[in-house]
């Protein structure tokens, strides 16, 4: 089976308030997309290459929440599905950056802190022979909220 992982990474800052000043919290994620190698019977999971890279900019102090969602399953173009919980992810460092698994339209926690931080989400595809061989894609939505 070959696997393309392809993440759109998306930033959505929650409003401190209607009225209030721009939080000045910043998110900065690269690269845009991630693959998978070609995945073989018996391999029980493969890791995406590169790594994926996450700045968190903050004035000061300033506490932030990260979350990632999976915006539906891992979608081949001929219409095969693979769920995105067999999509999990080792963050490091901790303990600022979580491990997890990706959840489809449910956000999962990747990291929270306060202050500027930096971190590194290497996703990990668990592998099931009954996955038809193909390539697919997936979207991600990452928020940053900040009080």
């Amino acid at each position: 089976m070959i696997a393309v992982f392809a993440l759109i990474a998306l930033m959505g800052l929650a409003p401190r308030a209607a009225a209030g000043p721009p939080l000045g919290v910043q998110l900065i994620v690269a690269p845009q997309s991630l693959s998978f190698q070609k995945v073989t019977a018996g391999m029980p999971a493969v890791a995406a290459q590169p790594p994926l890279s996450i700045q968190v900019l903050a004035p000061g102090q300033q506490p932030w929440r990260l979350t990632v969602m999976a915006l539906g399953p891992l979608q081949s173009v001929e219409g095969a599905q693979i769920p995105s919980q067999q999509v999990s992810w080792h963050g490091s460092p901790a303990p600022v950056f979580m491990s997890g698994t990706l959840r489809a339209n449910r956000p999962q926690l990747v990291a929270r802190g306060q202050g500027s931080k930096a971190g590194v989400l290497q996703f990990i595809l668990k592998n099931r022979w009954e996955f038809a061989e193909g390539t697919y894609s997936q979207r991600l939505l990452f928020t940053l909220s900040s009080p």
